[in-house]
């Protein structure tokens, strides 16, 4: 079996980023020669992203990122995945980016999540859900997680990121989210694995 190792910013993602990944690779991929390693390397985001340039065309920090690359091989990696929020930052300039930087050492890409992780978690839910919450356009601006807790009363990312992230539908997901489908492709991608239709 060859060993996926993810690299995350939040405490949260440590569980759900290894769930959502492997579910991605066996239920929608339908790969069953890669294992998604279940701790993930955390590291802030200042250690993921270049916040010396200026936003929104954030580049990585590349030193920070091989760092945690680097911890990753340490460990058995044959591939990785970084993944961070994008906050107000543009994916299309960190995304590729960070996939270079870490290709430089090993297989490898870096999916941003628009606008922050919790952004596909709103939208596993019904349309008609979000527009009683006042957030019918998720993607459109930060405050994704407030959102959240007015769906999942006392949402912690700690506490609830696990257990909604295994409710995502990720066709579902996919076909509302270009990001969340950059992370499908990405995982394609590493496993050498066909893209099913979006």
């Amino acid at each position: 079996m060859k060993r996926l190792v993810c690299i995350v910013e939040g405490r949260g993602e440590v569980d759900a980023i290894p769930n959502l990944c492997m579910r991605i690779l066996r239920q929608c991929l339908l790969d069953t020669t890669w294992i998604v390693d279940q701790h993930p390397i955390r590291h802030p985001r200042s250690q993921l992203v270049n916040e010396r340039d200026r936003s929104p065309l954030r580049r990585c920090h590349a030193d920070g990122l091989r760092r945690a690359v680097q911890l990753a091989r340490s460990r058995g990696a044959h591939a990785v995945l970084a993944l961070c929020d994008a906050d107000d930052d543009c994916p299309a300039t960190w995304g590729p980016d960070a996939a270079r930087a870490i290709q430089v050492l090993m297989p490898g890409d870096a999916v941003m999540a628009v606008r922050e992780y919790e952004t596909w978690l709103l939208l596993n839910h019904a349309q008609e859900e979000l527009r009683r919450a006042g957030a019918p356009m998720v993607e459109s601006k930060r405050g994704a997680k407030e959102v959240l807790r007015r769906l999942v009363p006392g949402y912690l990312p700690t506490t609830h990121q696990l257990s909604e992230t295994r409710k995502i539908d990720i066709a579902l997901v996919r076909g509302r989210s270009d990001s969340f489908d950059k992370l499908v492709r990405a995982l394609a991608t590493i496993a050498g694995m066909p893209l099913p239709d979006r």
